[in-house]
């Protein structure tokens, strides 16, 4: 599939320099892109470099009077990027399937068409893979696993039994769906483990990041909503349900039980407490510690997390408090205001 410069102009709301016949085939750098590919140029010194590239068209925000190739002319250099590439993937046809002679997969599973199965890949009995999905090198799928058109699983990852994927979701490396959750009672001098006998149950147009770790419900499932997008390095506890159009970024932990709303987002490192819930359009800044409830809309900061301007506000004052702790000590023990010019006394001065 290909379109023409002016095509890719018209779609983006761009403007074409040069040739707006030359066929574009598909998005790639500078320093790897082929004939038939777009490519971009950031800077003018980037602008300056396209001349040894291979690429047949550039995407560039920098005007000037004469370029070495055509160009397209956008005002958002992400956003113009983003829109085409994903444009592209709908329209790409499908790869042919293919399932690599060193791959076990059980005579009980069912593969749909154009289904691709990588080296060394195993899955096992009572699987269900939707059409055109792609299943890569050394990745194990547990029995009675359901996985939707069109996904996307990158090597080495495992998912255990039962687990349930919607269509286009994209899994990468090393991830693990469906393993135990950390459930124990301690009773006496042992320790018994909770029974992990639920399962995962993924949406639609969901992406999750490399070595992440989803767990199986406990008596239920942990669900992750359509259109969620999870960040490497991320726990997501037993119980979970997590809404539509969630943003999660690395090192998150989400303890057991907690909801969170539609639309929500979290920075890295945030940190909420089992059994949580957090409603929808909430936004959670780096770090935030949260437990209990948080009300829609809300924009959360700090451990344990506040309103983001309250928070604000609070490390404003302890600036200020620092600034001016010696002048305070003085006035809380009666004493004078200290002169400027004067040697403090380092007893005052001593201590944090």
């Amino acid at each position: 599939m290909s379109f023409s410069a002016d095509e890719v102009a018209r779609f983006l709301g761009g403007r074409v320099i040069g040739d707006g016949k030359i066929r574009i085939t598909g998005i790639e750098s500078r320093e790897f892109a082929s004939e038939g590919d777009i490519t971009y140029a950031l800077t003018a010194e980037e602008i300056e470099s396209i001349s040894s590239s291979r690429a047949s068209c550039v995407l560039t925000t920098i005007e000037k009077e004469k370029y070495s190739k055509t160009v397209i002319l956008v005002g958002d250099i992400k956003k113009a990027l983003t829109i085409m590439y994903n444009a592209m993937l709908e329209v790409m046809p499908p790869a042919k399937g293919n399932v690599h002679q060193s791959a076990v997969v059980s005579s009980s599973a069912k593969l749909g068409k154009d289904v691709t199965v990588g080296p060394n890949a195993v899955i096992e009995e009572g699987a269900k893979i939707g059409d055109n999905t792609v299943i890569s090198a050394n990745c194990y799928i547990g029995s009675d696993v359901i996985m939707g058109r069109c996904c996307r699983i990158f090597p080495n990852v495992t998912i255990y039994s039962r687990t349930k994927l919607g269509e286009k979701v994209i899994v990468h490396s090393g991830t693990v769906l469906g393993a135990d959750g950390f459930g124990y009672v301690p009773k006496g001098d042992k320790i018994y483990k909770v029974p992990q006998m639920g399962n995962v149950i993924v949406g639609d147009n969901v992406e999750i990041g490399a070595n992440s770790c989803i767990d199986r419900g406990t008596f239920t499932y942990t669900e992750i909503g359509d259109g969620t997008k999870i960040d490497n390095l991320v726990q997501i506890a037993h119980n979970v349900r997590l809404g539509k159009n969630v943003l999660i970024a690395s090192q998150t932990g989400i303890a057991g039980s907690t909801v969170v709303g539609d639309n929500v987002m979290m920075g890295g490192q945030v940190g909420i407490a089992d059994h949580a819930v957090v409603g929808k359009d909430v936004k959670l800044a780096a770090k935030s510690g949260i437990s209990g409830r948080v009300a829609p809309g809300r924009i959360m900061f700090g451990y344990p997390a506040r309103d983001a301007v309250e928070t604000k506000q609070m490390y404003g004052l302890m600036t200020t408090l620092l600034r001016y702790r010696l002048e305070l000590k003085r006035f809380l023990r009666g004493l004078p205001k200290a002169d400027p010019e004067e040697k403090r006394d380092p007893g005052i001065e001593s201590g944090p």
